[in-house]
């Protein structure tokens, strides 16, 4: 679906998420414990590593 529409992916979440229901829920708790934040730690973090390893792997 995402790489068929044209849409953002936040807005094909929102057509596919029920107010009020089981998803919505999910995603608030997400929200409320800081779970973005978290991703974009982890990401980043393994983005460093990559970088690290490929300049290592480089010199050989």
């Amino acid at each position: 679906m995402l790489i068929e529409s044209t849409d953002e992916p936040a807005q094909l979440r929102k057509n596919v998420t029920s107010p009020n229901g089981t998803t919505a829920a999910a995603l608030e708790s997400f929200e409320a414990s800081g779970f973005k934040d978290v991703v974009d730690k982890a990401v980043r973090a393994s983005t460093d590593r990559a970088e690290e390893l490929g300049k290592t792997l480089g010199k050989s």
